[in-house]
């Protein structure tokens, strides 16, 4: 049997939320890099010094030139749909996979973000803000996550304690 966190409900409507927040800031960026729209930044204007470098596009299998900001958004809107698929499950099995889905898409997310914090600051010299907080965004998505595991696992825990010593009398 798998067991849900104490707080499941809340731990469900902050990946929800941090989802939809991300995407909004992906989508920002896309939308500025498709349209070559320049977005308010820092004094030190490192989001156009980011955007403009090679690091903002990447090149997948069968596309070429792919924007960092798209594959964001697009990761946003799948971690948002999972959220949601959550929020309307009374399915134990089916609750407990999508959260470990949402929990490796987001370990995914966070490893490539800070990649890209890395090179911004190390490579390019500059640090966009915007890049930075979808960086954070999807920490504290992660964070959600893991937390909510952490949870479960206090809460088996503490019911096989309950099982031990109603057994053992």
């Amino acid at each position: 049997m798998v067991s849900a966190a104490p707080n499941r409900p809340l731990f469900v409507a902050a990946e929800a939320f941090l989802s939809f927040a991300g995407a909004g800031i992906a989508g920002t960026l896309w939308w500025s890099d498709e349209t070559r729209q320049d977005l308010p930044c820092s004094s030190g204007g490192g989001c156009a010094a980011v955007a403009a470098s090679a690091w903002s596009h990447v090149d997948l299998i069968a596309v070429h030139h792919v924007s960092v900001a798209l594959l964001g958004l697009i990761g946003y809107v799948l971690l948002l749909t999972l959220a949601m698929l959550r929020l309307g499950t009374e399915d134990a099995r089916l609750d407990h996979a999508l959260h470990k889905v949402i929990g490796l898409i987001s370990a995914g997310g966070v490893l490539y973000s800070w990649f890209l914090q890395w090179v911004a600051y190390a490579e390019i010299g500059k640090t966009c803000w915007w890049c930075r907080s979808s960086a954070i965004t999807m920490t504290l998505l992660f964070c959600t996550a893991a937390l909510e595991w952490r949870a479960a696992q206090r809460q088996k825990l503490e019911s096989l304690e309950l099982e031990r010593q109603e057994i053992h009398g």
